[in-house]
């Protein structure tokens, strides 16, 4: 239980989360998308969700080369659960809450379809990004 928590309190997973619900993405579609995140803080957040089988690292033989992360089934799964806590939030929570490590005010939102196929998704995440809950994980990552 307290490994979920975790998961949960960590707003750059949950951000990463809710971007590969709509599709795969590069690491550098990534690193745009979630805003000011370090490129070596995505790194290990990545790596992590690749360790607990929640994301997977695809490598094409291309030159350039391309790699591509996307979710999962439990990927899928942990993302239903994240539109919960949205639809908790929504419904309970008035105002936004600030992420712990630096205070920032920040957001994310995703909707699904009824088969809970990503329909939308929405980020607004100004990140500090430099607090590691999961410390140590890794080196930079290639696009």
């Amino acid at each position: 239980m307290g490994r979920a928590i975790r998961l949960v309190g960590d707003v750059c997973i949950l951000l990463i989360i809710i971007n590969l619900l709509s599709g795969p993405r590069r690491f550098s579609e990534l690193l745009e998308q979630l805003g000011h995140i370090s490129s070596r803080t995505l790194t290990q957040r990545l790596r992590l969700l690749e360790e607990l089988g929640f994301v997977e690292r695809r490598a094409f033989l291309e030159i350039p080369p391309r790699v591509e992360y996307h979710l999962t089934p439990t990927g899928q799964e942990f993302g239903q659960v994240i539109a919960a806590i949205e639809e908790f939030a929504r419904k309970n929570l008035a105002d936004p809450l600030p992420a712990s490590s630096c205070g920032t005010l920040c957001s994310a939102s995703s909707s699904a379809s009824a088969d809970q196929s990503p329909i939308s998704r929405s980020v607004t995440a100004p990140l500090c990004g430099e607090n590691d809950a999961f410390a140590g994980t890794s080196e930079e990552a290639e696009n």
